[in-house]
């Protein structure tokens, strides 16, 4: 039997597998997605938060809520309040009673939270790819996760549209 004697390098370090290169690679693409999802989250979140606190405070200052043929419209003001640089059309929601304008900011938090929700775990699921956790039982939870979010997106508006029609809210909401 004959032995081959082993042929060391030229160079003192070994190549590195091919596979080391597609995980680096799929670490890099993990991380800015993650980072792409948290920033779209934070920027999203802050929209809801500030649209549904204008909305519930009946805000007239920086941020004027009102409706735009039946529908629900935000006018953002930068400095002095300018309610009068509106159009025409616009119902500022203090002419609307107080009980529509909170019912209105809880319909507003319920309507996008599965959106939020849905950005929420795929930032999880970025997060997990990026520590190089992909085929494991936490990666589908969050794709579990994912898609119930987008269920409860579509059963929310079954449930918030009809109760603005009903309550008389706004009653074009179905156009």
């Amino acid at each position: 039997m004959t032995v081959l004697p082993f042929v060391k390098p030229n160079d003192d370090e070994p190549l590195p597998p091919p596979m080391q290169e597609a995980e680096l690679r799929l670490t890099r693409y993990a991380r800015s997605l993650r980072t792409l999802f948290f920033g779209l989250l934070v920027v999203s979140g802050t929209l809801v938060a500030v649209g549904a606190t204008a909305l519930a405070l009946r805000s007239g200052a920086y941020v004027v809520a009102g409706t735009v043929n039946h529908r629900l419209t935000f006018i953002g003001m930068i400095g002095a309040p300018g309610a009068e640089m509106t159009s025409q059309n616009f119902i500022p929601v203090s002419y609307l009673p107080t009980w529509a304008t909170s019912l209105g900011a809880v319909f507003l938090v319920l309507r996008f939270l599965p959106g939020l929700l849905v950005l929420m775990f795929l930032y999880c699921l970025f997060d997990l790819y990026a520590k190089g956790e992909v085929f494991t039982f936490a990666t589908t939870r969050e794709i579990r996760n994912i898609s119930c979010s987008f269920l409860a997106y579509s059963c929310v508006s079954l449930v918030t549209h009809p109760l603005m029609y009903l309550l008389s809210m706004f009653p074009e909401v179905f156009s």
